[in-house]
């Protein structure tokens, strides 16, 4: 073989203890093998990432969430959800406001002059306590709503008699000739306090007991004045005379 062939064969046969290729070596840096390859892709080992779990969510992905946070965001009052519950709430209401209008505290407009001067010909509300109702707890000398038994209107007259009270039936033009009456049991005898133009016992006889309605509490004047209203017949309480 001649002295070139060799040459050459020597220059490209990489030395194995070469000094250079040591230095070089030594020189270059450090890498494994799983630093120098690429991450392998999620689909290799059929992963799916949720689109709630991405680093940088998208607007369409906030909204998304911020509305399953709340699962009621948007949504009507429980109350009102359905028509059914709807109508039982005011079926309910209307109960309620009935049980306290009739067995509780019912208002009503004072009118007409049979009562003056204690309530006003118009203008003047009534506070009417229905706990007194079918003359429950009632005395001579207070104020009461009744049914008048002649027509189907309510009114409101001073009582003067409870059974077993005896009563004149005079009238100021005359009519009666000073006979006295006897309440019978189970009945009222009611008169106005303005005895000129009231219409009452004296007319249509004693009153049933079952048609008193209430006791007249207070008035009430809209925006301007609440009064109660008092027996003048019972005495108050306060310092004796020795």
């Amino acid at each position: 073989m001649s002295s070139t062939t060799l040459l050459l064969r020597g220059l490209f046969r990489p030395s194995r203890c070469s000094p250079f290729s040591r230095r070089t070596a030594q020189r270059l840096p450090h890498h494994t093998a799983s630093s120098s390859l690429p991450p392998p892709p999620s689909h290799a080992f059929g992963l799916r990432r949720n689109a709630s779990s991405s680093p940088n969510p998208s607007p369409s992905n906030l909204t998304t969430n911020s509305g399953n946070g709340n699962p009621h965001h948007g949504q009507p009052p429980s109350w009102l959800g359905h028509p059914l519950r709807v109508i039982l709430t005011t079926i309910k209401f209307v109960a309620f406001a009935h049980l306290i209008w009739e067995y509780g505290i019912s208002m009503a407009p004072a009118s007409g002059p049979s009562m003056l001067p204690t309530f006003e010909v118009l203008g003047e509300w009534l506070l009417v306590s229905k706990l007194h109702r079918f003359g429950r707890g009632v005395t001579v000398g207070d104020v009461v709503a009744y049914n008048i038994p002649i027509n189907d209107e309510v009114g409101v007259k001073r009582v003067l008699g409870l059974p077993g009270d005896y009563v004149l039936m005079e009238t100021p033009d005359g009519m009666g000739g000073g006979n006295m009456i006897q309440v019978p049991q189970g009945h009222c005898w009611i008169v106005g306090d303005n005895l000129v133009a009231s219409r009452d016992s004296r007319y249509f006889g004693p009153v049933p007991l079952a048609l008193i309605r209430g006791k007249v509490i207070a008035t009430v004047r809209p925006l301007s004045e609440f009064k109660w209203i008092t027996n003048p017949l019972k005495k108050e309480d306060g310092p004796t005379e020795d």
